[in-house]
């Protein structure tokens, strides 16, 4: 009697093994689907473009800063204006010498 009841014991013992350990019904946790990878942020805000030929309505033009890039200088050819914060910057020729003059906008 002792032999059959020593059996059953050992079998019951296998067949709650698994159930013990989490087998039985035991799902694994499903992890949620992986994130698309975000944009780099910004780091500063963009500015609105503006077109080239832009200028306030009270600047004057670049044929008006090339005139009084002369009349500073008393005369000259001039060479280049280039706009710059708020005036121009005007290359003028005088007596062979490349004078740099700001001329302001307003």
């Amino acid at each position: 009697m002792r032999k059959p009841l020593a059996t059953l014991a050992l079998l019951l013992a296998l067949a709650l093994q698994p159930a013990l350990a989490g087998g039985w019904g035991h799902r694994e946790q499903q992890r949620p689907p992986p994130r698309p990878p975000e944009p780099p942020r910004q780091m500063y805000a963009p500015q609105p473009m503006r077109p080239q030929n832009w200028a306030p309505q009270n600047r004057m033009s670049s044929g008006q800063a090339a005139q009084r890039a002369q009349q500073l200088n008393g005369g000259g050819r001039v060479l280049a204006v280039d706009p710059s914060d708020s005036g121009y910057r005007v290359r003028v020729l005088k007596d062979g010498e490349v004078r740099s003059v700001y001329v302001p906008g307003q």
